[in-house]
C-alpha cells in the first residue's frame, strides 16, 4: 500500500512540470486570429503586424481570418464558439467589446465571454470630408450643414466606432445627418471620395492612408487634443467644447481558456508590443501603445471601463438599440 501511495504521489507531481512544459512550448500548432472586419481596416492592420512578429518568434503560423459582417458580431460569435484551447484569438475592438451591446437588442455574445489578453493601442477618430468640399473648418462645416434642407446631409459608417462619433457630432452641433451603413470603414471612405456622403468618422489607423494620398481631407480629430502627427488638424473639442471620444483594439480569448495559457499568450503579445519596430509602426499609425504592455488584470479593467464609457456615449447620442 505504501508503495502504491508513493507512486501515486510521484505521478501527480510529475504532472506539474509536464503541464508547465506544455504551456512553455505553446504554440505547438497554427494559431487562428479572427478579425471581425474586412481587410485594410485598423483591426486587420494591427493583427497582421503582430501575427508576423509572432510567427518569427515562435516558428508557428498565425493565420488571420477576416470575418466581417453585422458590425463585427459574426466574427466575434465565431471566436466565442471556437474551442477554448488557446489556439483561436479574437482581435477585439471598441465596436465588438464596448459599443455593440448598447447598439443592438439581440447580440450573439457577451463581452464577458472573453478575457482581454492584450490592448494594442488607443486612437482618436478622424472627421473626414470630401477633398473638394466647400468647408475648411469644423465651424464652416456646421454652418454648411445647417444651411442645407432636411435629408441632404449624409454621414457614412462601417462600425460602431465611426457611427457614434457622428451621432455625438450631430447632437453637439445641432445639425442633422442621414446615416448610411456600410460593411466596413473602407467602403464608407470610398463613398465619401465619390461624393455620396458628406462626412465619415473612421479611426485614424484606417483613415490615414487616404488622408496622406490626398483622396480626402481630415477636417478634425475626435480626441480632446490634436494628434501629434497632424498638428494642423483641429480637434472637434476646439469648436464644440467637451467633445471627445477614442477607440481601442486588442486581443482576447474565450474566458474558458486555462489561466496558464492566458498568461502565456499575454507574455507573447507583451513581447511583440515591446518590440521597437512594432511600437514605431503603431506610432506611425497614430496609435498610443501602452508602455509597458499591460497584464491581463489591467487589460480587463480597461476594457470594462471603455464599455461603460461607450454605453454612456451611445445614450448621450440618443442612438436607439436596433
Amino acid at each position: 500500500m505504501k508503495r502504491r501511495l508513493a507512486l501515486a504521489f510521484l505521478g501527480a507531481g510529475a504532472l506539474v512540470p509536464a503541464a508547465a512544459r506544455a504551456q512553455e512550448a505553446y504554440p505547438t500548432k497554427p494559431v487562428r486570429i479572427i478579425v471581425p472586419f474586412g481587410p485594410g481596416g485598423s483591426t486587420d492592420i494591427m493583427s497582421r503586424a503582430i501575427g508576423q512578429f509572432l510567427e518569427a518568434a515562435t516558428g508557428q503560423p498565425f493565420i488571420i481570418e477576416n470575418k466581417p459582417g453585422a458590425t463585427g458580431m459574426i466574427g466575434t460569435a465565431l471566436a466565442k464558439n471556437a474551442p477554448a484551447d488557446g489556439y483561436t484569438w479574437l482581435f477585439g475592438s471598441t465596436s465588438t467589446l464596448a459599443a455593440n451591446p448598447s447598439l443592438y437588442k439581440q447580440i450573439t455574445y457577451d463581452p464577458e465571454d472573453f478575457t482581454p489578453v492584450a490592448i494594442t493601442g488607443t486612437v482618436g477618430n478622424f472627421m473626414l470630408v470630401n477633398k473638394d468640399g466647400p468647408y475648411k473648418t469644423v465651424r464652416e462645416f456646421i454652418a454648411y450643414g445647417k444651411s442645407r434642407k432636411p435629408g441632404e446631409m449624409f454621414s457614412g459608417y462601417g462600425n460602431a466606432t465611426s457611427r457614434v462619433p457622428a451621432a455625438l457630432f450631430e447632437q453637439a452641433s445641432g445639425m442633422k445627418f442621414e446615416e448610411v451603413a456600410y460593411r466596413d470603414a473602407v467602403a464608407s471612405i470610398q463613398d465619401l471620395m465619390a461624393g455620396r456622403v458628406h462626412a465619415v468618422f473612421p479611426d485614424q489607423v484606417v483613415g490615414e492612408s487616404y488622408v496622406k494620398a490626398g483622396h480626402v481631407r481630415a477636417l478634425a480629430v475626435t480626441s480632446k487634443t490634436r494628434s501629434p502627427r497632424y498638428p494642423d488638424v483641429e480637434a472637434i473639442h476646439e469648436t464644440l467644447p467637451g467633445f471627445e471620444i477614442i477607440s481601442y483594439g486588442g486581443f482576447a480569448v474565450r474566458k474558458e481558456v486555462p489561466e496558464p495559457l492566458k498568461l502565456r499568450i499575454n507574455k507573447l503579445l507583451s513581447d511583440a508590443l515591446s518590440d521597437p519596430a512594432i511600437r514605431q509602426r503603431f506610432a506611425d499609425l497614430s496609435l498610443n501603445v501602452p508602455s509597458p504592455p499591460w497584464d491581463i488584470a489591467t487589460c480587463t479593467a480597461f476594457a470594462r471601463k471603455e464599455r461603460e464609457t461607450w454605453t454612456k456615449a451611445i445614450k448621450a447620442a440618443k442612438i436607439e438599440a436596433q
